[in-house]
C-alpha cells in the first residue's frame, strides 16, 4: 500500500470515528425522575382542581350572599313602608289638632291671656292664673315640637324608603348580572371537567357553610357597629352628619381565596376562605383616616354605573379606587379585585379607611360604624355619594386594607 494511500486510509478511520461519536443516542430517564415528573403533573392538577373549586365556591358566596341580601332588603322596605304609614295618620292627626287649637286661640282673641291676668281679684288667683297661662303656651310648644318631629320623621322615613328601593333594583340588576356569569361558568366547566356535577355539589356545600360564617361574622358586630367599638374609632366633625350635604367638591375578616371570576368592569363579587386571619397590625392611622375624610368630601355627587368622575357621576368600585389614587395608593378597578387585594383585616379591627366588600359593592369605613359609598342612582341623599350606617347593613364578605 502506498503511502498516499495509507494516509487516506487514517483520515478515512478517523471521519468515521468522528461522525459516530457525533450521534446522539437517546437518553433513557431513571425511575427517580420518572416519579418526580408524575409527581409535578399530579401536583399541577391538583392546583387545576383547587383554582376550579376556589372559584366556584367564590361565585356561590357571592351569588347566595346577594340574594339573602335582597331578601332582608325587602323586608326593610315592607318594614319602611309601614313606619311611614304609621307616621303619616299621626302626622295627620297632629296637624287636624293645630289647626283646632289655633282656631280656638283666634276665637278667644289675643287679649284673653291678658285679661285672665288683670281680672284675678288675689295674689293666689293671679299665681293661679299666670301658670295656667304659661302651660297653655308650654303645651301650644309642646305640641308644636311633636308636630315638627313627626313631619321630619316623615320625610327621613320617605328617604329611607326610597333609598332602600333603589338599592333594591341595584341588587337586582347585579343579581342577573352575576346569575349569567355563574350559568356561563359552570356551563364551560360542565364541558371541560368530567365530574363536575359531583365537584358542583361539593362546590355548593362550602359555600353554604362560608356564608353562615360570614352572616354570622356580619351579625356579631351589631353592637359594634352602633357604637364604634372594636377599633372602628370614630370619624372626625365632618363625617358626622350623614343628612347634611356639604357643597360639591371639584378636587373578623374571611379573607380571599384567590378570585378568579369573570366579573362585570364596576361591580364584581367576592369570595372568600373559611379562616379568619390574625388580627392585622394597624398600619398607618393617620392616612387611613384622611381617607375616610377625603371620601366624605363627595357626599352628594351623583352615582353613574360604571362612572369614573367623583364630581359628575361614579360607581361604587371607582369610587374607592379614585379616593385611593389621591393618596398615590393602588387599587383594582372592579369590587371583585378589592376584595381581593391590600389585606385581609378582622372585622373587630377595622378602622377609618379600610374597604368593606359587599356582594358586588364596596365602600370606605369612617369609623363610628359608618361607611362612605356611591351607593345608586337616585338623587341625593336617597342615593348618590352618601353616608350610611351601620356598616355591616349587608352581608359583609370581607375588609381590605390598602395603606
Amino acid at each position: 500500500m502506498g503511502e498516499n494511500m495509507k494516509k487516506r486510509f487514517v483520515q478515512t478511520l478517523i471521519t468515521v470515528f468522528v461522525m459516530s461519536s457525533l450521534i446522539v443516542t437517546p437518553v433513557l430517564a431513571t425511575p427517580q425522575e420518572d416519579a418526580q415528573s408524575l409527581e409535578t403533573q399530579k401536583e399541577e392538577l391538583e392546583g387545576q382542581a383547587a383554582d376550579i373549586n376556589s372559584q366556584l365556591v367564590g361565585l356561590l358566596v357571592s351569588y347566595d350572599a346577594l340574594q339573602k341580601d335582597m331578601a332582608d332588603q325587602e323586608q326593610k322596605i315592607t318594614q319602611a313602608q309601614s313606619d311611614l304609614e304609621e307616621a303619616q295618620a299621626k302626622e295627620q292627626k297632629q296637624y287636624e289638632d293645630m289647626k283646632l287649637r289655633i282656631k280656638y286661640i283666634y276665637e278667644q282673641g289675643d287679649t284673653s291671656a291678658f285679661e285672665a291676668l288683670v281680672t284675678a281679684k288675689s295674689y293666689a288667683e293671679l299665681v293661679s292664673k299666670t301658670e295656667y297661662v304659661q302651660n297653655v303656651h308650654s303645651y301650644d310648644r309642646k305640641k308644636l315640637k311633636e308636630y315638627v318631629e313627626t313631619k321630619e320623621k316623615v320625610e327621613a322615613l320617605k328617604t329611607e324608603l326610597e333609598a332602600g328601593q333603589a338599592d333594591m333594583e341595584v341588587m337586582a340588576a347585579d343579581l342577573g348580572r352575576q346569575q349569567t356569569n355563574l350559568e356561563n361558568t359552570l356551563a364551560d366547566m360542565r364541558s371541560r371537567i368530567a365530574d363536575f356535577d359531583s365537584q358542583l355539589e361539593d362546590a355548593k356545600a362550602q359555600a353554604a357553610a362560608q356564608l353562615d360564617q360570614l352572616t354570622e361574622a356580619t351579625q356579631n358586630v351589631v353592637a359594634s357597629a352602633q357604637t364604634g367599638n372594636g377599633g372602628g374609632g370614630k370619624p372626625s366633625s365632618s363625617t358626622n352628619n350623614s343628612t347634611q350635604k356639604p357643597g360639591n367638591n371639584t378636587n373578623n375578616n374571611v379573607a380571599n381565596n384567590g378570585n378568579s371570576g369573570n366579573q362585570s368592569n364596576s361591580q364584581g363579587g367576592g369570595s372568600s376562605n373559611n379562616s379568619a386571619p390574625p388580627a392585622t397590625k394597624p398600619g398607618n392611622a393617620s392616612l387611613g383616616q384622611q381617607i375616610a375624610n377625603r371620601g366624605c368630601e363627595y357626599v352628594g355627587n351623583p352615582y353613574e354605573y360604571g362612572g369614573t368622575s367623583l364630581t359628575n357621576g361614579i360607581d361604587c368600585s371607582a369610587f374607592v379606587q379614585a379616593i385611593h389614587r389621591q393618596f398615590g395608593i393602588s387599587t383594582p378597578r372592579d369590587s371583585w379585585g378589592q376584595l381581593s387585594g391590600g389585606k385581609a383585616v378582622a372585622y373587630s379591627d377595622i378602622m377609618p379607611g379600610d374597604v368593606v366588600a359587599y356582594s358586588n359593592h364596596v365602600a370606605i369605613y369612617i369609623g363610628g360604624g359608618k361607611i362612605v359609598h356611591a351607593s345608586n342612582s337616585k338623587p341625593y341623599p336617597a342615593g348618590g355619594i352618601k353616608i350610611s350606617s351601620p356598616w355591616n347593613y349587608r352581608t359583609v364578605l370581607g375588609v381590605r386594607r390598602y395603606w
